[in-house]
């Protein structure tokens, strides 16, 4: 890698780092944050890592574990249903301190998840082709819906996949549901929005700064 690219990764980590330390000592009512924002940095740690390995069957395992454990990233969003047990009336220090951190907690977590995607998309469409990369994003937000779905009600962890197969397909077949159905286009949509207006303001920057290097 790179120095500046080590520097990223690394800032990255830290800024993550010094969230775990001030949740835990700081009297916050969502401690449980630092599991979920673990669970959405792993993305991208197998992102960065398809991306820097040199072996195919390494960069295919973690390209399979970035699929498995991206729906954690943006799960998150739904961690605002927390705000039930502090109020949302912002009155009081309590009650704007823990919803600053909650939602420090959930946009960490999300910016996470588009930061991966975009080395994913980076890795495997090094040209353009903006059509498929809309495909992909659409599909991915449909299958990470399908996943928030199953960890937000089923309570279903993604190694899940792994040590409880048969359980798993049992209860994705038992939950498909109106409710099920509903809830999944709903967020499905609200994430393809969020990495259409990501990825293209992403594309944005670099084309203006090529631009203007150029013309230097």
């Amino acid at each position: 890698m790179k120095r500046q690219n080590v520097i990223s990764v690394l800032a990255i980590h830290l800024i993550v780092l010094l969230f775990f330390v001030f949740v835990l000592m700081t009297p916050t009512h969502f401690t449980f944050l630092n599991w979920n924002i673990f669970l959405a940095l792993l993305p991208l740690d197998f992102a960065i890592l398809v991306n820097i390995s040199k072996h195919r069957v390494v960069q295919v395992i973690f390209s399979l574990l970035w699929l498995l454990f991206y729906p954690n990233t943006m799960y998150m969003i739904t961690d605002f249903i927390h705000l039930q047990y502090i109020g949302i009336g912002l009155t009081v220090r309590m009650q704007y301190f823990n919803y600053a951190v909650l939602a420090a907690g959930v946009f960490i977590g999300v910016v996470l998840g588009m930061l991966s995607i975009e080395l994913m998309l980076k890795y495997y469409f090094r040209q353009k082709h903006e059509i498929w990369q809309l495909t992909l994003l659409f599909a991915l937000s449909l299958l990470a819906s399908v996943g928030i779905y199953l960890g937000r009600f089923l309570r279903l962890n993604s190694w899940d996949v792994f040590t409880q197969t048969h359980t798993v397909a049992r209860l994705v077949v038992s939950s498909t549901s109106m409710h099920m159905l509903a809830f999944v286009l709903l967020f499905a949509g609200v994430q393809f929005a969020i990495l259409v207006i990501s990825h293209f303001g992403i594309s944005l920057i670099y084309n203006i700064v090529d631009k203007n290097e150029k013309n230097e």
